[in-house]
C-alpha cells in the first residue's frame, strides 16, 4: 500500500507540480491551497505524511500542524519554509514536525526527506 500524502500549498502551479511528481513516484496525494480546505481534507482522511507550505493566505503552517494534533492525526508532518526562516523551522520542529525543507525546493532532495520521514 502507497503511502498517502497531503500537500498545502497556496502556489497553484507549484502545488500541482508537486502533487504530480509525488503521484509519479507511487504515492497517493491530495492538495489544498489554504488552510480551510486543508482542515477538510484532514477531517475526511488520514494522512502518512502532510507537507505544508508556512505562508498560506488565511492561516499558517504551523497552525495547521497544531490542528492535526489537536485532531489526533498520527501524519508525520514537513513544513516547507523560505531559505532563512530558521525560527519558523525551530518552532515546527518544537510543535512536531519531523523535518524542514526550505525553497526553492529541489524535488531529489524531497524524496529524500521523505524517505527519511516514512
Amino acid at each position: 500500500m502507497s503511502a498517502k500524502i497531503l500537500i498545502v500549498e497556496d502556489d497553484v502551479v507549484f502545488c500541482k507540480m508537486l502533487t504530480r511528481f509525488l503521484s509519479k513516484q507511487g504515492y497517493e496525494v491530495r492538495d489544498a491551497q489554504n488552510g480551510k480546505d486543508a482542515k477538510e481534507l484532514i477531517a475526511l482522511n488520514t494522512f502518512d505524511l502532510a507537507i505544508l507550505d508556512y505562508r498560506l493566505p488565511d492561516m499558517n503552517g504551523i497552525e495547521i500542524l497544531q490542528h492535526m494534533r489537536a485532531e489526533k492525526a498520527e501524519a508525520k508532518v514537513i513544513l516547507i519554509t523560505r531559505y532563512g526562516d530558521d525560527e519558523i523551522a525551530a518552532k515546527a520542529i518544537e510543535e512536531g514536525a519531523a523535518a524542514f525543507v526550505s525553497k526553492p525546493i529541489n524535488p531529489k532532495e524531497l524524496t529524500e526527506v521523505i524517505h527519511q520521514v516514512l
